[in-house]
């Protein structure tokens, strides 16, 4: 899975990628296994998937980063950067790379 994130993370200022479950469980962590307890940072999602409901796509904006939330059929990509990080291309990438993500789905 991790290849098919990497144009994603390669972007300037993008920091990790989280996909979840429709259920808010963790599926993939780009951060899982480079630091000590990284899978413990992604506790309480449901509570935000809760929260947003039916949006299609949020983007969360903060003093010290920011957090681009996309819906799929397969769950919730979340994309974590730095707040002036590229949005239009981490959008474009989440485009490219979401139908890929179904369709892996759909093999399985």
């Amino acid at each position: 899975m991790e290849a098919l994130f990497k144009d994603i993370l390669s972007i300037n200022g993008v920091h990790s990628i989280v996909l979840l479950s429709g259920e808010g469980r963790v599926v993939y962590d780009s951060e899982a296994g480079k630091k000590q307890g990284a899978s413990q940072r992604y506790t309480n999602w449901r509570k935000l998937l809760e929260a947003i409901h039916d949006a299609r796509e949020a983007d969360f904006v903060f003093e010290n980063g920011r957090i681009y939330l996309r819906r799929s059929d397969r769950g919730y990509l979340l994309v974590s950067m730095h707040p002036f990080a590229s949005i239009a291309m981490v959008k474009l990438n989440c485009d490219i790379v979401l139908p890929k993500l179904n369709s892996s789905k759909d093999s399985k």
